[in-house]
């Protein structure tokens, strides 16, 4: 009998209401397993909440599974349940041997897996974090009444989701993280510190961001000119002067921070903007960041150089580390013209399966809809019934009474008519979006060439991670999906591209 973990996940109570909760998933993958002659050994169980964003139960699942050799199999529901993001995904990918039952899509993913398959795994992780997104960002158009009672939408680093006394979804400040969003301005005012080095200073005093993980430098970057830190808000390009938020600075040294941004002299813009690639690469030799500074020779003309920034035990590494911007640039430019000249034939089998996702629309606007639908049938049930209680009623107390309960319900079914219509919008810019991923692939090179700094940092961090590099080698751990496409393309040309996804295997 094969031995396998099970894996199951709810990211919100909204989820666990909405038809996808944990009993649920246990029990398909439990009756999964009897069926298969499969042996249940251990369950990870995730009910993620607000409080709570973290994986714990996902890390413990990757430690048993390196720890148990002889347990290589992870039954879960579907992509999206394992997987939040690519680098879940790599994380998974590089347990050996690992064969992951999809239950409800019907997949088996395994080292043995056509290339094709695990393509459209690692889409499904994109477009399923996409999805999401859109969706979050689709709601939260319909919250206008909500930012004029002065409550923001969403915490910045420094404020959390709480119970404010008033409202039960308030923005309230971290007691984790508060002091270190502090410490951030501090350090960018008074010690003229870049927003890469006060990233690297507030990780190694153990700032982490929700997932363990240490925050993007873009992250702190924004805080600097958000107004939020002062007890003000923006929204869609208005400024709401004293939300209901607690302010974490002094409206003094915000202030000083806007004159650092705006000033010509500006150390976030000259190290964060105009070097793509300070705090993205480590030193091969001794795991230090690296940092850039721009060189002019003789001639007048300019040349950009990074280099470790020899804080770590091996001194000698500093003078050796030293490379030259446009060395990189090519390096992920030729990494990126792998991407290039996709086979037809495996175009043509990822568009049916995105055509196949977005007709099933993702399973969840589905769930959500039905039960979404059946709350407003049930809302106008009870305003018929209570129009006709009213009609035969000649008590003022209960007619009172019933108004109130009437602009309540009238409300509800406005906020779930809105819901109804975000999930459409959702759905249809998912298609879309996983069309661009098509398209970004056919003139990867390109558009990173023509890029802005800032988004050719994007680009890199879209692609991979454990950016090392030395004076003489340069090295990138590519996500899976774009791996695959590159040992597809590589596989293709040998073959004078008539590649054909059924004849070749990784």
């Amino acid at each position: 009998m094969k031995r396998a973990v099970l894996y199951a996940r709810v990211s919100s109570t909204r989820q666990e209401k909405e038809g996808f909760s944990i009993p649920a998933q246990i029990k398909f993958l439990r009756e999964y397993a009897l069926e298969n002659n499969i042996e249940v050994i251990e369950e990870f169980v995730e009910a993620e909440t607000a409080k709570k964003a973290g994986r714990a139960e996902f890390n413990r699942m990757v430690d048993y599974l390196q720890q148990h050799e002889d347990e290589r199999i992870i039954l879960v529901e579907k992509v999206d349940r394992l997987y939040r993001n690519l680098p879940d995904y790599g994380t998974i990918d590089n347990i050996k041997g690992l064969e992951i039952h999809f239950v409800k899509e019907n997949e088996i993913l395994s080292e043995n897996s056509r290339s094709s398959i695990k393509f459209m795994i690692g889409i499904r992780v994109l477009m399923a974090k996409q999805y999401v997104d859109n969706l979050a960002e689709e709601s939260a158009k319909g919250l206008n009444e909500r930012i004029e009672q002065g409550y923001a939408l969403y915490p910045p680093l420094g404020y959390m989701y709480g119970n404010d006394g008033t409202h039960k979804h308030a923005i309230i400040k971290d007691p984790e993280r508060a002091e270190y969003a502090v410490k951030a301005f501090n350090l960018f005012v008074y010690e003229n510190l870049s927003a890469s080095s006060i990233n690297n200073i507030l990780y190694e005093e153990g700032l982490r961001n929700p997932d363990g993980n240490k925050y993007a430098v873009s992250t702190i970057q924004r805080m600097f000119k958000n107004p939020m830190y002062v007890g003000d808000y923006i929204y869609q390009g208005k400024l709401y002067p004293n939300g209901k938020h607690e302010p974490l600075i002094s409206r003094k040294l915000f202030q000083l921070a806007q004159n650092k941004l705006n000033s010509a002299n500006d150390t976030t813009r000259q190290h964060d903007v105009e070097f793509p690639y300070i705090g993205l690469f480590k030193c091969g030799v001794c795991g230090c960041s690296y940092t850039a500074e721009r060189k002019v020779k003789p001639s007048g003309k300019e040349y950009i150089y990074y280099h470790c920034t020899g804080k770590g035990k091996i001194k000698t590494c500093k003078k050796s580390s030293y490379i030259n911007e446009t060395k990189i640039d090519k390096f992920i430019a030729e990494i990126l013209k792998g991407l290039e000249n996709i086979p037809k034939s495996l175009i043509k089998e990822i568009k049916e399966s995105l055509r196949e996702i977005h007709d099933l629309k993702n399973e969840y606007s589905n769930t959500t809809q039905d039960n979404l639908y059946k709350r407003i049938k049930e809302i106008d049930r009870m305003i018929q019934n209570g129009h006709k209680r009213m009609l035969k009623s000649n008590n003022d107390q209960e007619n009172e009474l019933w108004n109130a309960t009437y602009t309540e319900l009238r409300a509800e079914k406005e906020q779930l008519m809105d819901k109804l219509s975000c999930i459409s919008k959702a759905d249809d810019e998912f298609y879309k979006q996983s069309d661009l991923i098509l398209k970004f692939c056919k003139n990867a090179s390109q558009i990173f060439m023509k890029a802005t700094p800032s988004e050719k940092r994007t680009i890199c961090e879209i692609i991979g991670s454990n950016f090392t590099a030395n004076a003489k080698n340069i090295d990138i751990t590519l996500y899976p999906i774009f791996y695959d496409i590159i040992e597809m393309n590589r596989l293709g040309h040998s073959q004078n591209e008539r590649f054909d996804v059924n004849e070749h295997s990784v």
